[in-house]
């Protein structure tokens, strides 16, 4: 075999710039999950919250995060990716800060308000740089380990705030989150990287022309993801049914610890999506989404069934399988969709949806479960996930395409 006959070597995946932008993520959103399972406990024992006041507190970063995402995304596009997820992520670290002084529900509603602006242009952020930084032919594996930063935080953060909650209350715990909030701070000084906006890498010069139009709805939403967006969003709306009750359903099940819920997720979130990702870039995305959106039914329906710790962790397993394949198929799918130069505003529309269906799913299953109790709201979950399922299979051949 002759030299232009030897096959290529594969790109690097595990750069340097790769590395502390997984690190970056990794902090970011372990003090994220600190307060994902402890502060339903924060609004009902100590602000005399209900379950409605959870669903408001936990849905409104969600929904604030929403209403600056394509912002974020124009943002990153335009002035550059570095530097507005320097700026974000000061702006989380004041957020997270800002809990010790939080003396009510109406401020901490307020808060959770800013919080989610903070991570909505984080997310978006540092998601972007995590596409821009991976091999184009390598996506799918690489973004898939990059959720990997996600998957672990998932399965420490929940479980370590009940602990550090336990052991030292609420002041600890915002104390800790604190810290790992700025450690993601500090990891982004390891992130160096030739920017792919201001024409200097991957376009040409009507590419650079296109990105530095002016600010407009076309600039802020990338309409090219705009039918994977509307699956995001309903797979999103389930999905706050996880975020903001099972704790709640844990305490009414008699499981001890909450945690191990998400423990277990991430767990197999960490089998699953390097699987994902690589059969994502050899075979499309048909077949494993089909496996995805049926483990999901599954596991909500595993949630309906349960009275204790068996289906319960049981439904935490088929869950990592279903939302382990699901959502970073989706992200890959919507970033070969669109030139480097609009990645951000992709990201930007793509998260958008998953944060609107996160804030209006919380919001409202917290009124399905006062009506319905937890296993019932569950059970309207597993019916829910077959329109997102529908909508993904209608798109056709087309629209499913690994683009």
């Amino acid at each position: 075999m002759n030299q232009a006959e030897a096959p290529r070597p594969a790109a690097p995946l595990w750069t340097k710039s790769f590395l502390f932008i997984c690190l970056t993520n990794l902090f970011m959103f372990t003090s994220f999950y600190f307060l994902l399972p402890t502060l339903p406990v924060f609004v009902t024992s100590g602000l005399g919250g209900d379950e409605s006041s959870v669903g408001y507190i936990i849905g409104i970063l969600s929904l604030t995060a929403v209403m600056v995402r394509p912002l974020s995304g124009y943002l990153l596009d335009v002035v550059g990716r570095k530097k507005v997820l320097f700026l974000a992520l000061i702006a989380f670290c004041l957020a997270t800060a800002a809990y010790y002084i939080v003396a009510g529900l109406t401020a901490l509603f307020l808060l959770r308000a800013l919080h989610g602006m903070a991570w909505g242009f984080t997310t978006t952020g540092a998601s972007t740089v995590a596409a821009d930084v991976v091999p184009a032919e390598r996506r799918g594996e690489g973004l898939g380990y990059y959720g990997l930063s996600n998957t672990l935080a998932m399965a420490a953060g929940p479980s370590l705030g009940l602990f550090v909650l336990d052991k030292g209350g609420f002041p600890a715990l915002f104390g800790a989150s604190l810290i790992l909030a700025v450690l993601g701070l500090l990891s982004l000084g390891g992130v160096s990287y030739e920017d792919k906006t201001g024409g200097q890498a991957g376009g040409n010069g009507g590419d650079a022309k296109k990105k530095k139009a002016g600010l407009s709805l076309a600039a802020l939403f990338e309409p090219a993801v705009f039918s994977l967006s509307a699956v995001m969003a309903f797979v999103a709306i389930v999905y706050g049914g996880i975020v903001s009750f099972i704790t709640l359903l844990a305490k009414e099940i008699g499981v001890p610890n909450a945690g191990v819920y998400f423990l277990v997720y991430a767990l197999t979130l960490l089998v699953i999506r390097p699987w994902a990702g690589r059969a994502f870039d050899r075979q499309g995305p048909k077949r494993i989404m089909l496996i995805g959106f049926v483990s999901m039914a599954a596991a909500f329906a595993l949630l309906f069934l349960a009275k204790g710790i068996v289906l319960f962790v049981l439904s935490a397993v088929v869950m990592g399988v279903g939302f382990g394949i699901v959502q970073p198929t989706l992200m890959a799918m919507a970033i070969n969709r669109v030139p480097p130069f609009r990645r951000g505003a992709a990201n930007g529309t793509l998260m958008s949806a998953f944060d609107l269906g996160i804030g209006l799913g919380s919001i409202a299953l917290g009124y399905v479960s006062k009506l319905a109790g937890f296993s019932g709201m569950y059970l309207a979950c597993a019916a829910i996930i077959v329109i997102p399922a529908l909508l993904f299979f209608r798109l056709g051949e087309e629209e499913t395409a690994a683009l």
